[in-house]
Parts: structure tokens; C-alpha cells; sequence
């Protein structure tokens, strides 16, 4: 038979799906198995936006609508935009996508041409320099410390930038830190994003989940030279519990919007509409739940860090934003259970699955070995179980 497609070699299976498959098959044979894996909001989804789905499908709206969003939804997003981030983006300057991981994907598509180079920091989502690669761009990894807060700087974006660099993805609050970049900082890396006429992704999907005294700020809002040149990226999964319902947005630049409308065009075409019902829902109706979700996720990170600094030998970094918890397991590396060493956190990972039914995610699928991440999005009593099995895990290590 005739090979794939080259570029399905660049890509490699995402370690984050990989391991709450596993979690979801244990699950499904009966096994009490618990998850600090994945990414989603353990509240449910607010009532109005299901019953706005509920009725759109009853009222008949089951065909074909447009390939950029409904005109409701649009609207409602262009206002969200305006309201909680000083951005002006029209309804055409919008694009609605199945999830923000698409959206993502589309403004790629139209962006990355082969031998393009994207800056990136690092550790990042698995997604970014994944398809940075399928696309046959070459993914510049900024690495940032724990002792930077885990952001990267304008001197290291300068110094990052060459001839060939033509995008720079940020992602604040971000997965899997919980960083969040300051107004002082973002307006020094757009200095440089400006400065060197580059473009800028940025991926604003945890806008709403930010502690402690932190605030979101859109980047694009800071002046007219990085408005011009920033894809804002956000979506309804997160700050509105509604991973499933798979909804994404865009704002960009009138010509760059046109390309992703272009490519979502042949590609998907629409969202279903039911989802864009809930969505529109959900952002022009009670705007309580973002509030009660941050409410509850603060519970559950002031549990969490109090747990891990329990633990001997973890070094955590504090969240400002985001349900994840980052800390360095290094301490436990090399140690052995039952005969078998633990060497990588990946392999700490199946550890605590296999032993401990306890599913979490090792750093070096977000570019940082001797790290882990773990999702405090659950209910309390879950959370409290879940921590004590990994207390037990790693104290069981020799």
C-alpha cells in the first residue's frame, strides 16, 4: 500500500488523552479508580444554557446554519468580548468553533507555513507545539522556570525571535502552571511582538479561573499595533463547565478572520447548533456560574496546596489561575516499588494508576520532566481521596 501522509509523522498521540483513556477503561471494568487527570470542570453545566438546547432542538433548528456561528452567538460574543475584555471585535471578525482546541487549530492552519517557526512557552499545553509541527512549522520552545513563576520574559522572547519566527503563542492564565501574566509584563512582550511585525495566538480560555488576588488581562487590548496582530482564542468548556458541548470562539483581524472562516468552511463547517444555543445561553443569561465555579475551584486549591506541602520532598508552585497544580516530583525519581524502579514521570505516573488507581499527569507531556500536574476540579471529598492516594504512593516508594 502507498504511505500516509508525511505529516501524520510529526504528530504524536497526546499523553494527557492517552492517560484518562486508561483511567475511563479502568473505570469501565469496575475498577475505584480516581482522576486528577483531565481538564474539565466537575460542576455541571448551568441549567439554562441545557434547557436553551433543549428547546432549540423541539423549535426544529437541526439543519444547516451558517459555517462562521449563528448570528446569536456571534453577537453575544462580540459583547462578551467588548464587556470583560476591551476588545472590539465585530460579528465577521468572529469565528465559532467545535471547542478552543479547534479554534486553535484553524488559526494555525491559516498561519503556519512550512518552516515557520512559533514561539512557544514552555512547559506549555501538549496541543500548541504538536500542531505547530503537523503543519510543518518548527515549534521555538522558551523554557520558563519555576523561579520565573513559570512566564517568560520580553528578553527571552527577543532573543527567541529570527528571520523565520512567525508567531508567538501565549496562554495566561496557563495549562499546566496556573501562571497568569501581569498587564506590566503582557505590554513588554507585545513591545516585541509588535516591534518584529509578528503575530500573536492567545489562548484565553481560563480567563475566569484566577485566585488570590490575580487578574486576567487580553493581551490584544493594550493597544491598537497588538490588536491588529492577535488571534484571541477562548471558548464555553471551562469557565462554563461545557467541555462536552464543544464550543469555541475566535476574534481576529478582519483578513485573518475571513482565511479561518474559509478553512472552517471546508474543514467542519458549523458547530452543532444545539451547542451554539447552550452557548449563547449561557453568556447572555445568568452570568453567576463563572463566579460559583471560581468559588468552588478555590476551595479546592486551598486544599490542595495544603495537602502537597505535606508531602515531603515535592517543591509546588502556587496557582493564580487554571485547576492545576504543577510540582516538582524529582525527589521520588529513581526510587523503586515491588522491584521496579521509577525513573521519569511518566513512569511515577503509571505508578500511582497501576498501584493506586489514581490517574494524574507527568510534566514531560507539557515539555518538563521531573514534573507533574494534577486537575483539582473535583468535589471535595473526591479530592481529599485522591490526595491521600497520592500521599500513599509516593510515601510507599524506596
Amino acid at each position: 500500500m502507498k504511505p500516509l501522509a508525511a505529516r501524520t509523522g510529526r504528530i504524536s498521540t497526546s499523553q494527557t488523552v492517552a492517560i484518562d483513556a486508561k483511567y475511563k477503561r479502568l473505570k469501565a471494568e469496575g475498577k475505584d479508580v480516581l482522576s486528577l487527570g483531565a481538564g474539565e470542570p466537575d460542576l455541571d453545566t448551568p441549567p439554562h444554557a441545557k434547557q436553551a438546547a433543549i428547546k432549540s432542538i423541539e423549535a426544529g433548528h437541526t439543519k444547516y446554519s451558517a459555517v462562521t456561528g449563528l448570528p446569536a452567538l456571534k453577537d453575544a460574543v462580540s459583547s462578551k468580548f467588548a464587556r470583560e475584555n476591551g476588545l472590539a471585535y465585530s460579528s465577521t471578525d468572529i469565528i465559532i468553533s467545535s471547542g478552543a482546541k479547534h479554534a486553535v487549530f484553524n488559526a494555525l492552519l491559516a498561519l503556519v507555513q512550512e518552516g515557520d517557526e512559533v514561539i512557544i512557552p514552555s512547559p506549555c499545553w501538549v496541543t500548541y507545539p504538536e500542531l505547530v509541527r503537523f503543519l510543518g512549522g518548527v515549534p521555538v520552545l522558551i523554557p520558563t522556570p519555576m523561579e520565573s513563576g513559570f512566564k517568560a520574559t520580553a528578553m527571552q522572547l527577543e532573543h527567541a525571535v529570527t528571520p523565520k519566527t512567525k508567531l508567538v503563542i501565549l496562554n495566561s492564565p496557563g495549562n499546566p502552571t496556573g501562571a497568569v501574566y501581569s498587564e506590566a509584563e503582557l505590554k513588554t512582550l507585545a513591545q516585541v511582538i509588535v516591534k518584529h511585525d509578528l503575530y500573536c495566538l492567545s489562548d484565553e480560555i481560563y480567563e475566569h479561573i484566577v485566585y488570590a488576588g490575580a487578574r486576567h488581562v487580553s493581551i490584544a487590548s493594550l493597544s491598537p499595533d497588538i490588536f491588529a496582530r492577535t488571534i484571541t482564542v477562548n471558548g464555553m468548556s471551562k469557565a462554563f463547565a461545557m467541555t462536552g458541548w464543544r464550543i469555541g470562539y475566535t476574534g481576529a483581524p478582519p483578513a485573518l478572520a475571513a482565511a479561518i472562516g474559509a478553512i472552517q468552511s471546508h474543514g467542519t463547517h458549523h458547530p452543532a447548533n444545539a451547542s451554539q444555543f447552550a452557548a449563547a445561553a449561557a453568556l447572555l443569561e445568568d452570568q453567576g456560574f463563572p463566579t460559583e465555579l471560581r468559588k468552588h475551584l478555590d476551595e479546592c486549591r486551598t486544599l490542595t496546596l495544603e495537602r502537597l506541602a505535606a508531602i515531603p520532598g515535592l517543591e509546588v508552585f502556587p496557582p493564580l489561575g487554571a485547576f492545576y497544580a504543577f510540582f516538582n516530583v524529582q525527589a521520588y525519581l529513581g526510587k523503586s516499588h515491588a522491584g521496579k524502579t521509577v525513573g521519569t514521570s511518566m513512569e511515577l505516573c503509571e505508578y500511582l494508576l497501576d498501584t493506586q488507581l489514581l490517574a494524574t499527569v507527568p510534566g514531560s507531556a507539557f515539555g518538563l520532566e521531573g514534573f507533574m500536574r494534577i486537575s483539582f476540579a473535583n468535589a471535595l471529598d473526591t479530592l481529599g481521596l485522591a490526595l491521600d492516594r497520592l500521599a500513599a504512593g509516593l510515601a510507599a516508594l524506596r
